[in-house]
C-alpha cells in the first residue's frame, strides 16, 4: 500500500453516505459497517449539528474515505509519507500538536487520540481526505469526528454563536442548561427533559446558536454524553447496570462511582434516548437559559438570575472564538459563505426578554422541585 494509491477510487464494497451539512455536501465511504453506523447513529434525528443526509451530489466539498489496516502497514504508510516531505506538526485539538508531512500534492497527518498510543494517518488531497486506522473501536470513530469536525467549521465560518451549555426542550422551545465545567448541566438539561411532560434533550456541552428575526435557533452539537453514577443518582436512575452501551461502562477502578468523578459513562444521543426515555431534538428556537449548581452537601435552591451573573456565566462559556476542542483548520474545510458570529452583547440583550433562572440542586427530590419552580416560572 502506498500513498498515491489512496487518493482516487472508492474501496470494493464500501458503505457510502451522502450528507448536507449546512450548504456543503460532505461524501463518507467506509469499508467498516461499524463506522458507517455511528456516523448513522451520531446524527440522528437529522439536523444534529446541521447534519442530515441527502441524494447523491456530483460535486461534493470533500470525500471522507476510511480504510482500515493492521497497525504496521499504518506505520508504514506515515514512513513513506516523510520520505521526502516537509516535516512540521499540527493542532488536533486545542494544545495538542502532532506531526505532518508537506508535499506539493498532498499533507499526510499522523492521528493519535489524546487518551491513546494507537496511531491512524489521514491523506489530505484536493477535495478529499483518506483516513487509514486500526480496525479497532477507536478507529471505527474517527470517520465521526471528522464529520463533525468539518459540521462545526462550517457552522462556525456561518457566524454561529458557540456556548459551552447543555439545552432541554419545553413547550417548542429550548432552554440553554449554561455553566463551566463541573457545574451540572447535562444533569439539570436531562432531569428536566424526563420530568416536563412533552420536553426533549438537545446533547452534550455545545450548542450553536443563530440569529433569526425575532431571535435564535438553537442547534444541537451532538457530542457524548458524559455522565458518572453521581448525576445518575440525582436523577433517581438506577437501572443502569443493565444498559447495553457502546462505549462499555468504565474500568474497575475508575471513580466514575464518585459525584464528581473524572472518568464517565458516555452515552450517544441515540443511547440517552433509548437508556434515559427521553427524545432527542436537533433544533428548537431559544426560549430561556438555566445556570445551574449541582452541590450534594447545598440546599435547594430557585430563582431569577441577576443580569450581571447570567452576563459573567454566559461570557465566560462563550466558545465562538476560542472552542477548547479544536486547533486549527488543518482539514482546510471548504466554506461557501462567512459571517460573523452575533456578539455577545447582542445576545446579553436579548436575554434581557426571555426567563434567565438559575438553580442549585442536591439530590432527586430536588430536581422534582425544580421540574414544578420551572414550570410556574416560564408561564408568567
Amino acid at each position: 500500500m502506498r500513498v498515491s494509491d489512496l487518493t482516487t477510487g472508492d474501496p470494493a464494497g464500501a458503505h457510502i453516505r451522502h450528507l448536507r451539512v449546512r450548504d456543503q455536501r460532505v461524501r463518507t465511504v467506509t469499508v467498516s459497517a461499524g463506522a458507517d453506523e455511528l456516523v448513522r447513529e451520531t446524527f440522528c434525528p437529522p439536523g444534529m449539528l446541521g447534519v442530515t443526509e441527502t441524494l447523491p451530489a456530483p460535486d461534493p466539498a470533500l470525500t471522507v474515505v476510511d480504510l482500515v489496516q493492521e497497525p504496521a502497514a499504518v506505520e508504514a504508510l506515515l514512513q513513506e509519507a516523510a520520505t521526502g516531505a516537509e516535516r512540521g506538526d499540527y493542532e488536533l485539538t486545542r494544545g495538542y500538536r502532532l506531526p505532518r508531512y508537506d508535499t506539493g500534492a498532498r499533507s499526510v497527518f499522523v492521528l493519535r487520540d489524546v487518551n491513546s498510543e494507537e496511531v491512524a494517518a489521514a491523506v489530505r488531497t484536493e477535495g478529499r481526505l483518506t483516513l487509514v486506522r486500526p480496525p479497532t473501536g477507536l478507529g471505527d470513530r474517527w470517520l465521526t469526528r471528522i464529520v463533525r469536525d468539518v459540521a462545526t467549521r462550517v457552522a462556525k465560518a456561518a457566524g454561529s454563536l458557540v456556548l459551552h451549555s447543555s439545552a432541554f426542550v419545553h413547550d417548542g422551545g429550548a432552554h440553554l442548561v449554561v455553566g463551566d465545567s463541573g457545574a451540572g448541566k447535562s444533569t439539570t438539561a436531562i432531569a428536566l427533559a424526563r420530568l416536563l411532560s412533552g420536553g426533549g434533550w438537545m446533547g452534550n456541552d455545545r450548542m450553536h446558536l443563530d440569529p433569526l428575526p425575532e431571535g435564535y435557533e438553537v442547534t444541537a452539537c451532538p457530542l457524548p454524553l458524559a455522565i458518572n453514577k453521581g448525576s445518575l443518582d440525582v436523577m433517581g436512575v438506577t437501572d443502569y447496570a443493565s444498559w447495553s452501551v457502546r462505549a462499555g461502562f468504565p474500568a474497575p477502578g475508575s471513580d466514575w462511582d464518585q459525584f464528581q468523578g473524572e472518568d464517565k459513562l458516555k452515552l450517544s444521543s441515540q443511547e440517552v434516548s433509548r437508556h434515559l426515555g427521553v427524545r432527542v431534538v436537533p433544533r428548537a428556537p431559544l426560549a430561556g437559559v438555566i445556570l445551574p449548581r449541582v452541590d450534594r452537601t447545598a440546599g435547594y435552591s430557585f430563582g431569577p438570575a441577576t443580569p450581571g451573573h447570567a452576563a459573567e456565566v454566559i461570557r465566560r462559556n462563550c466558545f465562538s472564538l476560542d472552542d477548547n476542542l479544536y486547533g486549527e483548520d488543518w482539514l482546510d474545510v471548504p466554506v461557501r459563505h462567512r459571517a460573523e458570529p452575533p456578539s455577545v452583547d447582542g445576545f446579553l440583550e436579548h436575554l434581557a426578554k426571555l426567563p434567565v433562572l438559575r438553580c442549585v440542586l442536591g439530590g432527586a427530590a430536588d430536581v422534582t422541585a425544580l421540574a414544578d419552580d420551572f414550570r410556574a416560572a416560564v408561564r408568567r
